[in-house]
């Protein structure tokens, strides 16, 4: 290892700061310095140039390797920030620009366009940022759909890809993380939580070499937090890809997204987890993945705590002690239930059962995504008696599976028929997990009302089929399903579902204890 940077590499960057102040016209170039890089920064852009270091995990002694980082920086961050990542740009023996293959070219630099730093999702989602809920909402929708396309098109990978190929990578050791701990005491619960993560790995690893076979190990972003994640000109981007060593973003996707979804739950933000999980299913169908989450999230958690131990002072320290107690209680075992939302089109299903998500902690599956996964709904037997009965197969398959994992499950369907909600009891009683029906309700007017007004939702049912819902199942639940049974008036405002009292009715149904405000389940 060499971690001593080159005088040499110094005063080139310092000429080029000088250069740069020279242009800013009397405006300041920030320079921020890493262990890996230098970035300096003027009032609309920003170069990083690439320190001439060796720290074992990443070598970056020689101009073509740093070279090549920059230019790999660049292609993985291209992928969601195009607007941001402008190219690689070489720089001669003055400080001066050239082009990167120019033969004057001693040092390469990547170029980006400023953003604001206090624009970043870890800032803007935390208490008091006066970001109001629809708004949070729209950022967490756009990032999962920025991470979905992302994992879309990332390069496959058969080989690495396991948690403990990316602890080799950072050559994690029992002491090397006893090192950072706050005495024993905190040593003592990262230990136990490094013994249960290993525990799910072994449980785990021969889905998970199954899962790097059938293509689900790509090239990930690899560090996806909220601090990687900005709002620049008005949309959500994710940026700053671990692009210094591959092994760290070789992943399964499932791990990639764990991150963000651990960075949600830690910083008291289960709506918005929950709704991102939700997003990211419903656009994939990974849902056999959700199995790696907990012990992923609780490693995630652990090397969030160790850079925020290395930072160190008294925020570093909370911030440590806040990962550290979420890694515990993501690795907590749960009572899996099974919740199933009822009513006719435009009841408000969706609606209500996504606020329910973040309180139970639960995965929600519609019938409407999974009509679309597995049929052209605009064929004239989308909505077949045979196209729906493959739907609900195809739904209550999901559930088991993930049921038998250890999740919480809601079924967001129309269950107008009897034999349908059979299916619910039989597979409750059956896996011995408690279970409750969610009845929507809401006036006619209302549910036309919301049927014509519907933009870009799964379901394509109108006005014509809620009437026909209606005729045909006027009173959908018999006397022997009412005592598992809970009302809700969706002509409420979306925001009283957003309250755990509200849900005490199901808490009940289910014999579960209700949650308190203060509290983010995971």
């Amino acid at each position: 290892m060499s971690v001593a940077v080159p005088d040499a590499q110094r005063r080139l960057v310092e000429r080029l700061h000088q250069r740069l102040l020279e242009q800013a016209h009397g405006h300041g170039v920030e320079r921020i310095e890493t262990h890996l890089s230098w970035v300096l920064v003027t009032p609309t852009e920003a170069f990083k140039v690439k320190k001439a270091v060796d720290l074992g995990f990443v070598d970056q002694r020689g101009r073509e390797a740093r070279r090549q980082a920059c230019e790999t920086e660049v292609r993985l961050n291209r992928r969601t920030a195009p607007s941001l990542y402008l190219g690689v740009r070489g720089i001669d023996a003055s400080g001066q620009w050239v082009l990167p293959d120019d033969r004057q070219a001693v040092d390469h630099a990547v170029h980006m366009r400023r953003f604001d730093p206090a624009a970043t999702l870890d800032r803007l989602l935390a208490p008091g940022g006066g970001v109001g809920a629809k708004v949070a909402e729209a950022w967490v929708d756009q990032l999962v759909d920025q991470v979905v396309a992302m994992h879309a098109q990332a390069r496959h990978v058969t080989h690495g890809g396991l948690i403990d190929d990316l602890r080799r990578a950072t050559h994690e050791t029992h002491a090397s993380w006893r090192a950072v701990c706050d005495g024993p005491e905190q040593w003592d619960r990262v230990d136990s939580v490094l013994h249960a993560i290993a525990e799910r790995e072994q449980a785990l690893d021969g889905q998970c070499r199954q899962r790097r076979s059938d293509g689900f190990v790509r090239e990930c972003h690899g560090d996806l937090h909220l601090g990687n994640v900005c709002v620049f000109e008005g949309q959500v981007t994710v940026f700053d890809a671990i692009d210094f060593c591959e092994p760290l973003r070789t992943l399964d996707v499932m791990n990639d997204l764990a991150f963000v979804l651990m960075d949600l739950l830690v910083r008291d933000q289960p709506q918005l987890a929950w709704r991102a999980l939700s997003r990211y299913l419903d656009a994939t169908g990974d849902h056999a993945g959700v199995p790696l989450l907990a012990s992923a999230m609780a490693w995630r958690a652990l090397v969030r705590l160790k850079v925020a131990r290395l930072t160190g002072g008294p925020e570093g320290d909370a911030w440590a002690e806040r990962y550290l107690s979420g890694a515990i209680r993501l690795l907590s075992p749960r009572q899996p239930v099974l919740v199933a939302m009822q009513g006719v089109s435009g009841s408000g299903k969706s609606a209500v059962s996504q606020r329910l998500l973040a309180w139970l902690g639960a995965i929600r599956l519609r019938s409407d995504v999974e009509r679309h996964r597995l049929h052209n709904v605009n064929e004239p037997n989308g909505y077949s008696t045979e196209a729906r009965d493959v739907v609900y197969d195809a739904l209550f398959d999901r559930a088991e599976g993930l049921l038998r994992a250890g999740h919480r499950v809601v079924l967001d369907a129309t269950f107008l028929h009897l034999d349908q909600r059979e299916r619910v009891r039989e597979l409750a009683e059956r896996l011995q997990v408690p279970w409750a029906w969610v009845q929507c309700e809401a006036p006619v007017e209302v549910m036309l009302a919301r049927l014509a007004a519907r933009q870009g939702d799964a379901s394509e049912a109108d006005g014509r089929v809620l009437m026909q819902q209606l005729a045909a199942f006027p009173k959908p639940f018999g006397e022997d399903e009412q005592p598992r049974l809970m009302h809700v008036s969706t002509t409420l405002p979306l925001s009283h579902w957003d309250a755990p009292a509200s849900w005490l009715p199901l808490w009940r149904l289910l014999g579960l204890s209700p949650p308190q405000p203060d509290q983010a389940p995971v």
